[in-house]
């Protein structure tokens, strides 16, 4: 189910009106990648649990990702800058899919990074730098190479998402378009007797409030991608269920579990993670058929206006 919203007139809540926003913008030392779940990846226990989510995720959402992508020009580009590469997992699938679009990945984290080496038969079309958009200087040979920027699950894990968007806006030329794909974990939601699934939201919940991950982000994108300049093409809410997702949906949630534990052991047992494993396991030929579970993606597109057109 796909709700396509007039963003132009969106009134959603702003990033400054938030609590984790009055928090962390006081943290004048720490302008951007200071917060969330993603922060901590260094161990390699911890590496190889993002590993497995990152494939898991891109298995699962992957394909509808992608068309719409397609749909809104996104093969259309000279170049696109993928912010917050990670482990270059999802930018690989993205550049084999579009084999003619040159993709550029950054990342920060020089752990994940890395992890990039262990991918095999890497598209020839992609390749990850490392560094801070808005923090550190681009790579000179990355100058002109590209017209969009996607970031996907980014903005959540970064303590100032309105400076990365605004870093994003100044590197895109006049005309660039950028590429947005969250979620928000308001319209994460279950039936009362699916206990596994139940499991996971409640650590998912804990663990973001906790690391300061904002897993609300989804509502607030139109207003901080207005606030950094861009005009708004399109906003979509996609409610992907359990039943269109198939069994990949149970491995994606445990997937995403297993991370949350090693991540923040204090707030997620592993009797937890065994309860929604089995429970997960047990149900699996049922809930492939039966509606009982929802995961929200937003996805937004924007244009840099050109120079000298006012809004």
């Amino acid at each position: 189910m796909a709700l396509s919203i007039d963003a132009t007139n969106w009134q959603g809540s702003s990033l400054i009106e938030s609590d984790m926003a009055m928090h962390v913008l006081g943290d004048t030392g720490n302008p951007q990648l200071s917060l969330g779940t993603m922060n901590v990846v260094e161990e390699e226990e911890l590496l190889q649990e993002w590993d497995t989510l990152l494939n898991v995720q891109t298995q699962v959402l992957g394909g509808r990702e992608a068309a719409w992508l397609e749909s809104k020009g996104f093969g259309a580009s000279r170049g696109v800058l993928e912010v917050g590469s990670a482990s270059g997992r999802y930018g690989s699938f993205l550049a084999r899919g579009f084999p003619h679009v040159d993709i550029f990945g950054l990342e920060a984290n020089p752990h994940l990074a890395r992890r990039f080496d262990r991918i095999a038969d890497a598209p020839p079309n992609y390749r990850i730098h490392l560094g801070k958009i808005g923090e550190d200087p681009l790579p000179t040979t990355l100058e002109g190479r590209f017209d969009a920027c996607i970031l996907r699950f980014v903005l959540q894990h970064v303590s100032n998402p309105a400076c990365v968007l605004r870093a994003v806006h100044d590197v895109l030329p006049p005309g660039g378009k950028i590429y947005v794909i969250e979620e928000d974990l308001t319209f994460l939601t279950t039936r009362q007797d699916w206990l596994p699934f139940r499991v996971v939201r409640d650590a998912w919940l804990k663990v973001t409030a906790a690391s300061g991950t904002d897993g609300l982000i989804g509502a607030k994108l139109p207003a901080l991608v207005q606030e950094a300049g861009f005009v708004i093409d399109d906003f979509d809410i996609t409610l992907r269920n359990n039943v269109e997702m198939g069994a990949g949906f149970g491995d994606f949630m445990v997937s995403a579990l297993r991370v949350f534990r090693r991540t923040m052991p204090d707030l997620v047992t592993d009797h937890e993670v065994r309860a929604a494993v089995a429970g997960f396991e047990s149900s699996r030929a049922d809930h492939t058929n039966r509606h009982v579970a929802t995961y929200p993606q937003f996805l937004l597109t924007a244009t840099k206006k050109a120079s000298g057109i006012s809004l």
